[in-house]
Order: structure tokens, then sequence, then C-alpha cells
């Protein structure tokens, strides 16, 4: 056997696993772009949009969700200023909403964000360690929205009717 093939060899292989996991990845994210809505249902069941109880809006669509959550949309029909807050990246919550409403990983999301706040388009949300962290942030800023586990959710905030995602 020739010594000098085994490093080339082995690279060539290396490159091909990171490209399938990269292939994969890519296909994971897009998976979730495309699916139905009842198969978006089933899927964001286990994540509750909330508000604060003082904020007089009960439904959203998953367009004007997207829309604040790309820093498209940053006013309450009120005309206050929409302080919404993300999970971690790594967060299996975070991950499932981006994927479901955003239909883009939470990692492409940050550099979105990031590219953003450094051409002066927007700042991203605040990041947050915990659903309990964001259940807190809600309940006490009347501006605020975000997301967390159904289980997490208690009477302190108000959860958010998706009009065109039937939870």
């Amino acid at each position: 056997m020739n010594l000098r093939r085994v490093p080339v060899l082995s690279i060539a292989l290396l490159l091909l696993i990171l490209l399938e996991g990269l292939s994969f990845t890519k296909n994971f994210a897009g998976a979730f772009a495309g699916i139905s809505v009842e198969k978006k249902s089933k899927n964001f069941s286990e994540i509750a949009i909330i508000v604060n109880p003082e904020n007089p809006v009960s439904t959203i669509s998953s367009k004007d969700l997207k829309n604040i959550y790309k820093l498209k949309k940053n006013t309450w029909p009120t005309g206050k200023k929409i302080e919404a807050v993300n999970l971690k990246k790594r967060d299996p919550i975070r991950k499932k909403f981006s994927y479901i409403i955003l239909a883009k990983s939470a990692s492409r999301m940050d550099k979105f964000y990031l590219k953003q706040a450094l051409s002066g388009k927007g700042q991203p949300p605040r990041v947050l360690s915990s659903s309990g962290d964001v259940l807190d942030f809600v309940r006490y800023n009347k501006n605020a929205i975000g997301y967390i586990d159904i289980k997490e959710v208690d009477d302190s905030v108000k959860v958010l009717s998706i009009e065109d995602i039937s939870n």
C-alpha cells in the first residue's frame, strides 16, 4: 500500500462526510419550509407564542410572526414598539420555531441578525437562556412577544392563537 495515498484518501473521505452533513442540514431545514398547515400544527403544538396579558392582541398570523422575527414588523397595532425575545439557538423550542415559522435554522437566523445589526437595518431580538426567562420577560414587559414550551405557560401571560396554524 502506498502511504502517500492514505492522507489523500482520509481527506477525501472527511470532505465527503462534511458535504453530506451540510446537505442533510440544508435538506432538514428546507423540509419544514414547505410542509402543510396540518403538519405545521402537529410540529408546532409544543410551542406557545406569548404576550403580556395587557397586550390587546389575541391572534397573530404566521406571516406577521415571521415578519416580527425577521425585523420587518416592529410595532403593535397600538403603535407601541414590539420587544421580541428569542431562546438560545441550541434550544429545541427555538429550533422548531425557527424551522416552522421562519423557514430557516436558528444559526442562519443569527447570521441574518448580525448582518442586519452591522448594516444598521435593525436590532435582533434579545436572547434569553430558558423558557422561564422568556416567561418572566414577557410577564413584566407590556410590548413583549416570545415563544416557550407549552408546558411552561402559566396565567401570568397570554397565549396567542396563530390564525393560519391551528394548535
